[in-house]
């Protein structure tokens, strides 16, 4: 069993940051998210750029609590725990073996994996 825990956006990868040359720090990287969030941005292609209309800011809330909401409801049918919830984000614990944490983080990959690091290792204990 590994545990590993996951930043997921509750913003989306298609309100996300079209990408920049430069390396951005995490808080760099949320704060871009969120802006083009709520401008309505969209990383499309670079010929044609893709721009939706603005979102209102209820309908912005709207949208995160609904990316919350499933975000959550994936994270209890995986047995996994939501440790911290942010304006943009939120940090979901798992400790599963390996595939299903593949399965889990193939499950949230649309709304935008900001970062996933292993945590730890865990090792079973034979008592004799």
């Amino acid at each position: 069993m590994t545990p590993r825990r996951v930043k997921v956006s509750i913003l989306g990868p298609e309100r996300g940051p079209t990408g920049s040359p430069h390396r951005e720090t995490e808080l760099e990287k949320e704060t871009t998210l969120a802006h083009n969030f709520e401008r309505g941005a969209h990383p499309n292609s670079h010929t044609e750029p893709y721009n939706p209309p603005p979102l209102t800011p209820s309908e912005a809330l709207r949208l995160k609590h609904q990316h919350l909401q499933s975000i959550s409801v994936l994270s209890d049918q995986f047995g996994a725990k939501i440790v911290d919830v942010s304006e943009n984000s939120v940090i979901v614990e798992l400790t599963a073996k390996t595939n299903r944490i593949v399965a889990f983080l193939n499950l949230v990959k649309p709304f935008g994996i900001l970062k996933s690091a292993q945590t730890g290792f865990m090792t079973p204990i034979m008592h004799s």
